[in-house]
């Protein structure tokens, strides 16, 4: 079950959980006025190298 907690990035509502009762934690949250920092740090490529690229020089 989620349940609604404040980013500690942007002081945004967002969620704590499975992800599956978003809408129902942040029902009353205008879309616009939610936290996007983990949608954003989906579409970032990460910078750092993975440890399988590490281990085999990728």
């Amino acid at each position: 079950m989620c349940r609604r907690a404040e980013c500690r990035e942007c002081n945004k509502p967002t969620f704590s959980g499975c992800g599956m009762h978003v809408e129902q934690v942040l029902g009353d949250v205008p879309r616009e006025e939610r936290c996007t920092c983990r949608e954003n740090a989906r579409r970032e490529p990460s910078r750092d190298a993975s440890i399988l690229s590490r281990l085999f020089g990728g």
